[in-house]
């Protein structure tokens, strides 16, 4: 059985070129994901002009369906998978117009809640010794968080899923204000 690695969010940018890295490197099947099938089948092309040899599956994080989909792809496939790069984003340009309400909800939907999904979905298929990769901006550095009491309970050993949950949920309210 062929070993396989995922990388989500990965037709362009940081995701592209980490697919396009283990195409090279590693010793197995690499999934290349886009929400938008066009995209991604495009993006393949890509790599195949180059030589390089990589699968190609829709996946949207931001779709329990698309994430259900792609979950049992992986199981009747490959029984599971042995590297998963959450790379999958959305990231709002500095000079973008959208309220600061609508891109926290964007942000908080996408990047929090849909890479949680995915992980519900793909963890328990995660092979013997496998690894998961999570990418992140700078954006999502701890030492932004002005706010000490909010930066202690987000790096609290006790914090559980739950209670991320929760104030990612409270965070969106205060946003709306």
């Amino acid at each position: 059985m062929s070993k396989v690695a995922v990388v989500t969010g990965s037709n362009k940018g940081i995701g592209f070129a980490i697919v396009k890295g283990l195409a090279k490197q590693f010793s197995g099947i690499v999934y290349l994901t886009a929400r938008n099938k066009e995209l991604g089948e495009k993006a393949v092309k890509e790599l195949e002009a180059e030589g390089l040899k990589v699968a190609f599956h829709q996946l949207d994080i931001d779709n329990q369906e698309s994430i259900d989909r792609f979950a049992k792809h992986l199981k009747e496939k490959h029984q599971g998978l042995d590297l998963l790069v959450n790379n999958a984003a959305i990231a709002y340009k500095m000079a973008d117009s959208t309220p600061f309400n609508e891109q926290v909800k964007n942000t908080i939907r996408i990047n929090f809640t849909g890479t949680l999904n995915l992980c519900k979905a793909l963890f328990p298929l995660l092979k013997p010794h496998a690894r998961v990769v999570n990418v992140s901006s700078r954006i999502g550095m701890l030492k932004i968080v002005k706010d000490a009491e909010f930066r202690n309970k987000l790096i609290s050993e006790s914090l559980s899923v739950n209670e991320l949950a929760g104030l990612m949920a409270h965070f969106v309210e205060l946003a709306r204000l």
